[in-house]
């Protein structure tokens, strides 16, 4: 089974991961709340994508996907996972800096309570500092949702049908951003590109497992 004996060396990172998380995204949004802000709309892209307030369920079940994927893509390997989380927390710093010294905002629609769909959206709103969204650029839940993918892609000792639904899940929660207007779509492919760049840097020297494992060379 997928979460049969879930390795204990994720849990200490795991909590890491919650941490910077909470701390880059929350934090940030305390000492630049006076700051300028900059918008990144792109009128040829961001002014013909339409409000779909159903997909603010994909924004929503990605927070609980976040804090299980960690236990999953460490059921890999110890390489892969070290690596992973590496290239997660620098991101997480990354992102964290650009909050500082790019805020961006975003203009929000006025959206009525016709259904459930539209209650949940305009209750993230609500949640997600309302007179004043910033740390948008890159967009952490298209990052971190990414990342889910990333760590259990190309593994093949997890079921195809999960690195499947992984990545279709990643997709939908990317849209979703920009359908429930939280994001522009600057703030979804700066997200993506990062992940994927750092990534590679990170497994291609194999820094992650390099650190954690304390070994500077080999993979035992």
């Amino acid at each position: 089974m997928l979460f049969k004996k879930i390795p204990k060396y994720a849990i200490v990172p795991t909590l890491v991961i919650i941490i910077m998380q909470f701390l880059t995204y929350f934090g940030t949004q305390f000492i630049n709340r006076h700051f300028n802000t900059y918008d990144f709309t792109l009128n040829s892209i961001d002014s013909y994508v339409p409000l779909i307030t159903f997909f603010i369920i994909f924004y929503i079940l990605s927070y609980p996907w976040w804090y299980i994927s960690p236990f999953i893509v460490a059921k890999t390997n110890k390489i892969n996972f070290y690596n992973w989380f590496l290239a997660l927390i620098i991101c997480f710093f990354i992102c964290g800096l650009t909050f500082l010294i790019i805020p961006t905002t975003i203009t929000r629609p006025v959206i009525e309570n016709n259904n459930v769909f539209d209650w949940l959206t305009n209750f993230i709103y609500l949640k997600d500092n309302p007179d004043r969204p910033i740390n948008l650029f890159p967009s952490y839940h298209v990052l971190f949702s990414w990342f889910c993918y990333m760590g259990v892609r190309k593994q093949t000792n997890i079921k195809l049908w999960y690195r499947i639904s992984a990545l279709i899940f990643a997709i939908l929660i990317s849209l979703s951003t920009q359908f429930v207007k939280q994001h522009y779509i600057v703030d979804l492919v700066s997200a993506i590109l990062l992940s994927e760049v750092i990534y590679f840097i990170v497994k291609k020297y194999n820094w992650g497992y390099k650190l954690m494992s304390g070994k500077k060379y080999g993979y035992k």
